[in-house]
């Protein structure tokens, strides 16, 4: 969950594993472009030009050991 992103850090799209496969940005990556600081904590994501609204609970951060 990511309550305070950082404007410009990656982040990936992630929902749980039972509702994963309806979801057509599960494990996409982009961009913060929006982080909103009131209720809701819905922050815009930028994937392929286009921003996505998602919800705080569905950020994670990248692991960078991949």
């Amino acid at each position: 969950m990511i309550l305070n992103p950082r404007i410009g850090k990656r982040y990936q799209v992630w929902y749980r594993k039972e509702v994963a496969p309806e979801m057509p940005l599960h494990g996409k990556i982009g961009v913060a472009v929006i982080a909103s600081r009131g209720k809701p904590r819905n922050h815009g994501i930028k994937i392929d030009n286009i921003i996505y609204v998602v919800p705080c609970g569905n950020l994670r951060t990248i692991n960078r050991r991949e």
